[in-house]
């Protein structure tokens, strides 16, 4: 790898981690450094910071995406999975600081700027209907993960191994590009948008209400916790995990050749 690429990698896998330490005491540390009840936002952070633990199903069925090695990594957990089918899952590299920003800041941008998108077109579109309302988010938050995965795919800092060659440019190059991947992102963010924009007047979305009925605070603020993440999960998982390893058994040709710093079986 090239030590202007090198640069640049690095340079994105710790300017993101430093935007997640951001993210992190704006709307997690700062509230409760103050003895204030988290919000939906800072629930929301916790989630995404931990959905990191569910980022080896990539590889669930076929080793089908890598991390850059050169990233600061650790051996993934992912074979520890129930039910894990693919060779070799500690090759995996899961880098730590590159996941724990590129997680908060774009899930936690994505569904910001997609109740944005929803409040202006509320103000402005008021004849719009949710289904047109949510179809501009999805075309947005599409448009998010296409342009964050060329910067990433473009400066090596990931690789995808088994995409769907029939739907996939520069193919067998290392920076190949699976064209359903930004619809995959684009339903995810879709579902949490939805989510955020269902809160109430006292800042509860959907699947926390009901939670004042447990007579602690601390108790009501991990049921609203575990009902998000929750959702999140179920989002993560139905709308991107399961068609992303779908779409690895469409490929019929041999992986691209990759750099050594990409370990694949």
């Amino acid at each position: 790898m090239s030590p202007m690429k090198l640069c640049l990698l690095h340079g994105l896998e710790w300017g993101q981690f430093a935007v997640f330490l951001v993210i992190l005491y704006r709307f997690v540390a700062r509230p409760l450094f103050r003895r204030e009840p988290l919000g939906f936002d800072g629930l929301f952070v916790l989630g995404a910071i931990l959905l990191n633990f569910w980022d080896p199903l990539d590889n669930y069925w076929l080793f089908s995406f890598q991390y850059n090695a050169h990233h600061l990594n650790v051996e993934s957990w992912g074979g520890y999975i129930p039910g894990w089918h693919s060779q070799h899952a500690e090759l995996w590299a899961v880098p730590v600081a590159f996941v724990f920003g590129a997680y908060t800041w774009a899930f936690f941008l994505a569904v910001r700027m997609g109740c944005a998108i929803l409040g202006r077109l509320k103000r402005t579109r008021p004849s719009w209907g949710p289904l047109r309302g949510f179809g501009a988010v999805f075309l947005a938050s599409a448009a998010l993960s296409a342009v964050a995965e060329l910067v990433y795919l473009r400066i090596g800092a990931i690789a995808n191994v088994h995409p769907a060659n029939q739907l996939t440019l520069w193919n067998q190059q290392p920076y190949g590009w699976p064209l359903y991947n930004p619809v995959f992102f684009g339903l995810t963010w879709t579902a949490m948008t939805a989510l955020r924009w269902s809160r109430n007047d006292d800042g509860l979305s959907f699947v926390e209400r009901g939670a004042q009925v447990v007579q602690s605070t601390r108790g009501q603020a991990i049921v609203r916790f575990l009902a998000t993440f929750a959702f999140m999960e179920v989002a993560y998982i139905g709308l991107y995990f399961l068609p992303w390893n779908a779409m690895a058994f469409l490929r019929d040709i041999p992986p691209p050749h990759l750099p050594t710093y990409f370990p694949v079986p």
